[in-house]
């Protein structure tokens, strides 16, 4: 049976909501599991005040009982404490307050292209959806995902290569429990293999809160214990890499995705495939190299799924001109987040789209 999910709620409205389906019975799942990812969800430096008021307690709606998911779909639900402050315009019911109403769309946002779409001369009503918020519901989505992978021996780790052009060194070449080790030792402010490079990023970070600015950067998730065959060739969309790549285009801010060394191998002027060997005496197959990132021809192909991607600075502190959609009148949009760097909390968002995305091919 295909996985599938829904997630509904405002960033400021009373709640998120989500529900799973298709998950198999039997799955251990404790609340542990959820408090500790979306503990991480809310790390990294750079974040703002809301991660600190926040506390993103999932409660358990249904689908799991006694620590074992049902078979039945899963509920999940996340209270926004912010809520109360916002009540006054974002009651289901209540009149909103016109102190609510946000007329200038906010360049590098869902705002403009949002209001023209549907009619709106006030962008909050498009913004409070398509705020990164509702990450956090689908990040608790992906933890009976995540457990049920893990039984089949597949686990990830997650990488920072870079912040606002300041590169990190990587070696993914080191097996897995090295590199996790190393990420480990770096990981309460920064997913990185380098502890070299912490200093220079929160060097620029904090330059960039000084001057009302927000970096962007480059992520890294990779996925060890994939069976080859997940995906397939015959159509375009069971392709593997183009689920994922759906899946992780879908987060606010990420603007491009790349499965190995996408960029790297488009430059080379010499052969970059991975060879293949067989190994008589633990009767598997090996391979040379891993440039492709794990995938070949739209399937797995036994080795680490290297997942790279890009996200852009975000928007949110942008002094861009924008129109007053009401007067149609040249205007600046406020500032209003202050999030200065969210690499971190992003490259768990991957981590958790493309685990139910992983799931449901383990299950179809």
């Amino acid at each position: 049976m295909a996985i599938r999910y829904l997630t509904a709620g405002e960033s400021h409205g009373p709640a998120l909501c989500g529900i799973i389906d298709g998950m198999p019975a039997g799955i251990k799942v404790c609340e542990e599991d959820f408090t500790a990812l979306m503990k991480k969800r809310q790390g990294g430096y750079g974040r703002g005040k809301r991660c600190q008021t926040e506390p993103e307690k999932v409660e358990v709606l249904s689908g799991i009982i006694g620590g074992k998911t049902t078979g039945s779909p899963i509920s999940l639900l996340i209270r926004n404490a912010d809520y109360v402050n916002h009540k006054h315009y974002m009651h289901p019911f209540d009149e909103p307050s016109p102190e609510g109403e946000i007329p200038i769309p906010l360049p590098g946002h869902a705002d403009f292209a949002g209001a023209i779409k549907y009619g709106l001369d006030n962008c909050r009503i498009i913004r409070e959806r398509a705020s990164a918020r509702e990450t956090a519901i689908r990040t608790a989505l992906s933890v009976p995902a995540r457990n049920m992978l893990h039984t089949k021996n597949v686990t990830s780790v997650c990488l920072i290569e870079s912040i606002g052009g300041a590169e990190g060194k990587v070696n993914y070449s080191l097996p897995e429990s090295e590199i996790k080790k190393m990420v480990d030792k770096n990981g309460d402010l920064f997913l990185t293999m380098d502890s070299e490079i912490i200093n220079v990023w929160k060097s620029l970070i904090d330059e960039a809160k000084k001057n009302n600015n927000s970096l962007g950067g480059t992520g890294c998730v990779i996925f060890y214990g994939l069976p080859i065959g997940l995906g397939s060739h015959v159509q375009a969309d069971k392709r593997l890499d183009s689920i994922i790549a759906a899946a992780v285009m879908s987060i606010p801010a990420i603007k491009g995705v790349e499965i190995g060394y996408a960029k790297a191998l488009s430059e080379k002027r010499e052969n970059s495939t991975d060879g293949i060997k067989f190994n008589s005496e633990k009767n598997v197959f090996t391979r040379t190299s891993n440039f492709a990132g794990g995938i070949e021809g739209g399937m797995t192909n036994g080795q680490p799924l290297v997942l790279r991607f890009h996200m852009k600075p975000l928007p949110a502190n942008s002094r861009s001109e924008s129109v007053n959609l009401k007067t149609l009148q040249p205007a600046f949009p406020e500032a209003y987040r202050s999030d200065v760097c969210a690499i971190q909390a992003a490259c768990i968002v991957v981590e958790s789209v493309v685990y139910l995305a992983l799931a449901n091919e383990i299950t179809d």
